[in-house]
């Protein structure tokens, strides 16, 4: 939120007023001034998410896999539990690894397309677009 206030903060009011000056209504300012100036905040915010969605793992280990529950359901693995689950409790630390590392790269590829998606959707103010 904080980062959202801080991008809302950082757009230039005369862009607003020159919106408002050539007609255009609250959804047309917010579509064609709000979000394109707000956009690196928007894609900072979506690539830690993802980030974040890949590596899950406190609320999903403690609620399924943790001690004292009784339900440990395959359905609930996700990558990372069973990343911890084959290194810590099957020790099998080689293969741990092997997974670290595939994880690894998986988030530096979708982190990749979503930077060179992001040059057609993210407007900076310091680009000199043509």
């Amino acid at each position: 939120m904080v980062i959202y206030l801080a991008a809302l903060r950082g757009v230039p009011e005369h862009l607003y007023e020159a919106a408002a000056m050539d007609g255009a209504g609250p959804w047309r300012r917010f579509r064609d001034v709000t979000l394109p100036m707000i956009s690196p905040a928007l894609f900072f915010t979506f690539i830690i998410l993802t980030i974040g969605a890949l590596t899950e793992f406190a609320k999903v280990y403690t609620a399924f896999f943790g001690k004292g529950t009784n339900n440990q359901t395959e359905a609930a693995l996700l990558y990372s539990v069973y990343l911890f689950r084959q290194s810590f409790e099957f020790f099998h630390f080689g293969y741990a690894s092997a997974l670290a590392w595939l994880l690894f790269v998986i988030i530096m590829v979708i982190t990749f397309v979503q930077v060179r998606v992001s040059k057609r959707f993210v407007f900076y103010q310091s680009d000199a677009r043509g």
